[in-house]
């Protein structure tokens, strides 16, 4: 019983892990929008806020432009995608 009680201790860690890692994307800007504050990377909607971080470049929302490559890091809720960092890629 303990085993079974350990491994899925294990599995519900890896998910655990698994599921924060997965909270960026990379890929090339397709809009931003000024009047709304959000920007479209790999079809995703992401809204900024003023706790975004910008990073490599970038140090306000106003540097981002259509077809730059960038790494945004994000979190989800209720049902939106919140930008925490935005990064320029090389």
């Amino acid at each position: 019983m303990r085993f079974r009680t350990l491994l899925a201790g294990i599995a519900l860690s890896a998910f655990t892990l698994t599921a924060q890692a997965g909270n960026e994307v990379e890929g090339i800007i397709e809009s931003v929008d000024a009047a709304n504050r959000t920007l479209t990377v790999q079809g995703i909607t992401f809204e900024v806020t003023d706790r975004t971080d910008y990073d490599d470049g970038l140090h306000r929302f106003e540097d981002l432009r259509e077809g730059q490559r960038v790494e945004v890091d994000f979190e989800y809720r209720d049902g939106r995608h919140i930008a925490t960092e935005i990064e320029l890629e090389d």
